[in-house]
Parts: structure tokens; C-alpha cells; sequence
């Protein structure tokens, strides 16, 4: 899959979070970006259309990143949908969490458009 087919759900209470990520995307070619400034919200848009990748933040009041992964893969086809953790937490134990909460990779703020466009094409490659 090309960057260009993506269609990614950024997933973060932190507004200028998801403009960073949004705007690494789109210079990279990616066109079907979506954003939610909770997890619930996600979750709706998650039932209108089922996105390709979604990076989702750790720590969101209300749901945090890790029940929202969990819901999210009730929902979701994971060979469909990847899912990449985006914490500011770099502990081994919070990567092992995410992992099991269903998250197909972490990576950790502050992010890079370089880290994140090879954690991406590794999780499609």
C-alpha cells in the first residue's frame, strides 16, 4: 500500500499534536486524513468508515489511548487497520501496553516526519 491509498485517523487531545502529524502526512502524499480530539469522537468516525492506519495519543481524558485501541479492534479488521501508538511515555512496559492493547507499533513523542513515515512504511512494507 502506497502512502497515497492511506486513509489515517489521528486520534489526539492535543490540538497542535494533530496538526503536526496531519501536515507530515499530506507533504508525504497522503490525501484521506481524519482527526478526533477524543476517543469516542474516533470511535464515531471510526463507524462511518473504517480508516487504513490510525495514530492514536497514550494519554486523552475520558478514554485513554489504550481502551480506545481495544475498542477500536473490536470494530476492526486488523490486517485492514494498523495501529501506531504515539506516547510520550518511553518505557519499555508502555510499549509492551500498547502492544497488547492491540497497537501494531509505538513511537515516541517527539516525533519526526522521518520516524513516522518509516514506522509507517514498515508496518505496510
Amino acid at each position: 500500500m502506497t502512502l497515497s491509498e492511506l486513509d489515517v485517523l489521528i486520534v489526539d487531545d492535543h490540538e497542535p499534536m494533530r496538526a503536526l502529524l496531519r501536515k507530515i502526512l499530506e507533504r508525504a502524499g497522503v490525501s484521506a486524513v481524519r482527526d478526533a480530539s477524543s476517543g469516542a469522537a474516533a470511535l464515531a468516525l471510526i463507524g462511518e468508515r473504517a480508516p487504513t492506519l490510525i495514530l492514536c495519543d497514550r494519554r486523552m481524558p475520558e478514554m485513554d489511548g489504550l481502551v480506545f485501541i481495544a475498542r477500536a479492534r473490536e470494530t476492526l479488521v486488523a490486517e485492514a487497520c494498523r495501529i501506531i501508538m504515539v506516547s510520550g511515555q518511553s518505557t519499555e512496559a508502555a510499549g509492551v501496553e500498547a502492544l497488547v492493547a492491540g497497537a501494531d507499533a509505538l513511537l515516541v513523542k517527539p516525533v519526526s516526519p522521518r520516524d513516522l513515515l518509516a514506522a509507517i512504511e514498515a508496518l505496510y512494507a
